[in-house]
């Protein structure tokens, strides 16, 4: 099962806060507003993966559509296997 996935990246893209973050907190994806999104005394259990939704944007190709966001959302699952997460 992916820890990331196209719901994550809709929740980024919907959140009001531009500065919002999707993080990895014990081993589950949430976003997360800016004010709690910032490095902390939590350690290595935090990870940022994307920070903001204008990240996300960039990352796509015209727009947020369900298969360029499911793309994204596995090549961050990916990735995020890499790492170890």
């Amino acid at each position: 099962m992916p820890t990331i996935t196209p719901a994550h990246l809709h929740a980024l893209l919907a959140s009001t806060d531009r500065h919002a973050a999707l993080v990895i907190v014990g081993g589950q994806a949430a976003v997360v507003p800016s004010t709690t999104a910032a490095p902390g005394p939590d350690g290595p259990e935090d990870m940022m993966v994307i920070t903001t939704r204008d990240a996300v944007i960039a990352e796509l190709d015209t727009g947020a559509n369900d298969e360029q966001l499911e793309r994204l959302a596995q090549r961050l699952d990916v990735a995020l296997d890499s790492l170890g997460g």
